[in-house]
C-alpha cells in the first residue's frame, strides 16, 4: 500500500561502502506483493541528488543538485535498510528568493540545496570531520 500523502523526507544513503554517501529524496515506501519475490525488508523509492563536491568555503556547507540523466531526475528502488538517516536540505535562494515559491512548491521549484550541518551534533561531526 502506498500512503496518498506526498513525502518530503530528504535522506543519506550509503549505497556501497566504497563510493561514500549520497544524498536522496524519499518518494514512496512500500512492500510489493509477494507474487514479485521475497524483500525481508520495506522498500524506498529515491530520487537522487549529485555527489558530494567541495563545501561552500564561506558557509561550511555542502551543495547538491538533483541528479539528472538524459533530462530525466536519476531515481531507484533501494531496501529501506540502506538509509543511513535523515537530512535537512535548505534551498539556495541567491540574492533574492523567487517570489512564486510557495511552501507547497519550493523543494520542486529550487534547483540547488544547502546540506545543513548544523541540526545535529552528530550530522556537524558527519560533515566536518568524516566526509572532508
Amino acid at each position: 500500500m502506498v500512503s496518498q500523502h506526498q513525502l518530503f523526507i530528504f535522506i543519506i544513503c550509503n549505497l556501497n561502502r566504497n563510493s561514500g554517501l549520497t544524498v536522496g529524496r524519499a518518494r514512496a515506501i512500500f512492500q510489493l506483493p509477494e507474487e514479485f519475490g521475497t524483500f525481508p525488508d520495506p522498500l524506498v523509492y529515491i530520487e537522487w541528488f549529485t555527489a558530494f563536491q567541495s563545501p561552500v568555503p564561506d558557509l561550511e556547507m555542502y551543495q547538491v543538485s538533483r541528479s539528472t540523466r538524459q533530462h530525466r531526475q536519476r531515481a531507484s528502488i533501494i531496501p529501506v535498510t540502506q538509509i543511513e538517516r535523515s537530512i535537512h536540505l535548505i534551498p539556495k535562494f541567491g540574492r533574492r528568493i523567487d517570489v512564486s515559491w510557495s511552501a507547497e512548491d519550493v523543494l520542486e521549484q529550487c534547483k540547488t540545496f544547502y546540506v545543513n550541518p548544523y541540526l545535529r551534533h552528530l550530522d556537524f561531526l558527519l560533515f566536518r570531520y568524516l566526509l572532508a
